[in-house]
C-alpha cells in the first residue's frame, strides 16, 4: 500500500502522519541540522549566510546551504558529514514555526548586531572581546570581515551579527578615549616625567614617532607609558620636536615644567635637538644608554 502513496504522502506516513496529512508525530526540527549553526531564517522564503552575509532562498530544503558552504567557504569533508540531515520537506515544521513567530518576525535590518536567540549580556560580552582581540593584539578593523574569522563566530554564536566597520570603530574611539582619561589622571600623579622619544620605521617605510613617559608613581612604582605614536615625514621627523612634544603633554594636561629630561633613541636625535629643546623649553636630553652601547659594539 505504501508504495501506491505519492512522495509526498510517503514522507508524511514515515513521520507518522496519516493520508489527510495529519501528523501525530514529532515535527521535523530544523534547528537539530548541522547547517543552520551557519545560517539565519528571513521570514519564510530566505535565509542568511552568518559568514558572507548572503541571502538565499530557501524551500524547506537544506541541500542549496550546504551546497553555498562547500562551494564558498570549503567546508567539507569532515564536517560536511556532520551537517548530512534529513532533506525531506519541513513544510510541517515551518508551519507550526511561523505561526508563532509571524507576529514578533522583524526584518534584518532593524537589528542593529544581535538576534533573538542570543541575550543582550552575551551579545555584550562577545563585542567587548572582539574589541579586546583588536587593540590588545593590534589587528586591523578589517579582521572581523575576513572569512575566517567569519566561520569561527558563526559556528561559536550563529545568532550573533557583529556591527559595521564604522560602528566598530567609534566604539574604540570611546574606548581609547576612557582609557586616556585614566592615564591623564595617573600621570598627574608623577611629581616629574622623563620623556623618551623613538622614531621608527614601519614594514612600508614609513616613519612614526612614539612618545613615552617613564616616571616613579605615588607607590614608589616605575611606570612607563606610551602616551603618543604618530606618522612623521622622514624629512621633517626631528625638525619641529620640541612643538610635538609640547602638543602631546597638552593633550594629557601637563606642563613643560613637568619633564624631567628627554631621552633619545640616537645619538642623532641627541645632537640634532638637544640645544633646541634646552633653549625653547629648558628640557636636558639623554642618549639610550643601551643603544650608545649597541653602537659601540
Amino acid at each position: 500500500a505504501a508504495a501506491n502513496l505519492g512522495p509526498s504522502s510517503r514522507r508524511k506516513r514515515e513521520k507518522g502522519g496519516g493520508q489527510d496529512g495529519t501528523s501525530t508525530a514529532l515535527y521535523v526540527d530544523r534547528r537539530k541540522s548541522k547547517v543552520w549553526n551557519y545560517y539565519t531564517k528571513l521570514g519564510d522564503a530566505y535565509v542568511e549566510c552568518n559568514v558572507c552575509k548572503k541571502q538565499l532562498s530557501f524551500h524547506n530544503s537544506t541541500t542549496t546551504m550546504r551546497e553555498h558552504l562547500v562551494r564558498k567557504h570549503s567546508i567539507r569533508d569532515t564536517l560536511l558529514s556532520q551537517l548530512k540531515d534529513d532533506q525531506t520537506s519541513e513544510s510541517d515544521y515551518a508551519a507550526q514555526e511561523n505561526a508563532v513567530k509571524r507576529s514578533r518576525q522583524t526584518p534584518p535590518e532593524s537589528s542593529l548586531y544581535h538576534a533573538a536567540s542570543c541575550s543582550e549580556p552575551r551579545t555584550d560580552v562577545i563585542l567587548e572581546l572582539v574589541l579586546e582581540m583588536i587593540f590588545r593584539d593590534l589587528h586591523p578593523l578589517s579582521m572581523v570581515k575576513d572569512k575566517g574569522f567569519g566561520l569561527l563566530l558563526g559556528y561559536l554564536e550563529p545568532s550573533f551579527t557583529l556591527p559595521s566597520l564604522v560602528q566598530l570603530s567609534s566604539m574604540l574611539w570611546h574606548r581609547y578615549n576612557v582609557v586616556k582619561q585614566h592615564l591623564e589622571r595617573y600621570l598627574q600623579t608623577a611629581q616629574a616625567i622623563v620623556v623618551c622619544v623613538e622614531f621608527w620605521v614601519s614594514q612600508l617605510s614609513q616613519t612614526y614617532l612614539t612618545v613615552t613617559a617613564s616616571f616613579i608613581d605615588g607607590e614608589w612604582r616605575r611606570a612607563r607609558c606610551v602616551m603618543e605614536t604618530q606618522q612623521v615625514h622622514e624629512d621633517q621627523a626631528e625638525g619641529d620636536l620640541g612643538e610635538k612634544l609640547q602638543a602631546v603633554l597638552s593633550e594629557f594636561g601637563l606642563s613643560s615644567k613637568s619633564v624631567f629630561c628627554v631621552m633619545h633613541d640616537s645619538p642623532r636625535s641627541t645632537a640634532a635637538n638637544s640645544q633646541q629643546l634646552k633653549n625653547a623649553y629648558g628640557w636636558s636630553s639623554l642618549c639610550c644608554a643601551a643603544r650608545t652601547l649597541h653602537l659601540c659594539i
